[in-house]
């Protein structure tokens, strides 16, 4: 391959990468037909987050918190409007702050699991009880 066409070569496969990047650190925008919400939770040194996603029939939920007490239980129910317990999130000690406890739960339709769809406004909150709360946020 002479030295032209090689160079060709590499820039075509640059650039093409370059748009992959691009693509990739771009948030989907409403347009593409994805709704995107996510809740921020905070209760003293303890701050949580909930993000939800639904394109094409598809949904996944993830919801993380961090530096809880550790007089926490080893595991926390998920809730959605404080009436439906959408999963379980177990608790390990944070790898930054070992005597908190940090957690992390994902519900993906994908996987077979049941995640209820979700709108702006609705309460994402993490605690021992509907009515128990440790964290809570609205979805926006």
């Amino acid at each position: 391959m002479s030295m032209i066409r090689h160079s060709a070569r590499l820039a075509t496969i640059a650039a093409t990468m370059a748009g992959l990047c691009l693509t990739a650190i771009h948030p989907v925008s409403a347009a593409s037909g994805e709704t995107r919400l996510k809740a921020s939770m905070t209760s003293g040194a303890a701050s949580g987050a909930a993000d939800y996603r639904e394109r094409a029939g598809n949904r996944r939920l993830n919801v993380q918190a961090e530096d809880l007490r550790n007089t926490t239980p080893t595991s926390l129910g998920v809730y959605v409007n404080t009436a439906t317990q959408v999963g379980t999130m177990p608790l390990e000690p944070c790898l930054t702050a070992p005597t908190l406890l940090c957690g992390e739960m994902e519900l993906n339709t994908k996987d077979g699991q049941n995640v209820p769809p979700l709108k702006a406004g609705d309460i994402i909150s993490i605690g021992t009880s509907p009515t128990q709360s440790v964290l809570a946020g609205a979805l926006r």
